[in-house]
């Protein structure tokens, strides 16, 4: 089979034998890629320190006739995103990221959007002057995974209410339906109703200017940190909603808050 390449971010490392590593990742042209390293824990030149977890590769592999896995041949180090593997809150922020685009996505079903939005994200994190916390890791997270949602055909509507249309200071409490996706203001909620999850309208409001923006304009926005703890705990809930399952790594980052 020949050689085929790959712009691609690891995604996740394990060790497979005494030689071998499995390795997912997230390529320009391929999407998610599950790949073995043959070698790679004792090779002093095809992988040496490349294949680490977040790092951005141009990566050669060949399709298996006998097996899901690809094999993986050789790898260029493009942008190694080092700061984030050696702090911890960087670290917490990037798992997060990394858990949502295994989580979310399919082998072989590429999306250069989401792929772009993906170095983006870590380009953001690596980028963050030192001591990193919560409050400056958590917005563009944040905005990664609100992006992220539209790119997969799951937008909030947070452009006013669902049922009257309003985005007004006089209609609140707003909240967010999970069941409608999209906000509910307080005269419209006369019932009683479930999957409901308080939003204010300042949150509410700097999420959906993300929704908007250009990933290289996102740095613009402020999100405050009761802002930020707010927008946790929406896509938090809406996303468990989504997948039916917890996304265990979020709460690294909200304790980092």
């Amino acid at each position: 089979m020949p050689l085929q390449q790959t712009k691609a971010v690891v995604l996740a490392v394990r060790t497979y034998d005494e030689a071998d590593k499995i390795v997912t990742v997230y390529g320009q042209v391929t999407g998610k890629l599950n790949g073995i390293a043959k070698g790679a824990q004792r090779s002093r030149i095809r992988f040496v320190n490349k294949l680490e977890l977040f790092s951005l590769l141009e990566l050669g592999y060949e399709e298996s006739r006998s097996s899901g896995l690809v094999r993986l041949d050789q790898a260029e180090l493009i942008q190694p995103f080092a700061t984030i593997r050696s702090d911890y809150p960087s670290y917490a922020a990037a798992c997060l990221v990394g858990e949502l685009v295994r989580l979310w996505t399919r082998e072989a079903d590429a999306d250069p959007r989401l792929f772009s939005l993906l170095t983006w994200v870590l380009a953001a994190i690596d980028r963050l002057p030192l001591p990193r916390h919560g409050n400056s890791l958590a917005p563009p997270v944040i905005y990664f995974e609100i992006k992220l949602l539209d790119l997969l055909g799951y937008r909030p509507d947070l452009s006013g209410c669902l049922g009257c249309g309003a985005l007004d200071p006089d209609r609140r409490p707003y909240h967010f339906s999970l069941g409608t996706g999209g906000l509910i203001c307080s005269i419209c909620n006369r019932e009683s109703r479930h999957g409901l999850i308080p939003l204010s309208l300042a949150t509410a409001r700097i999420l959906a200017r993300a929704q908007q923006l250009p990933n290289d304009k996102l740095a613009r926005l402020q999100l405050p940190p009761a802002s930020a703890l707010e927008a946790l705990n929406f896509l938090h809930h809406f996303s468990r909603h989504l997948l039916q399952r917890e996304i265990h790594s979020r709460d690294s980052l909200k304790n980092l808050l």
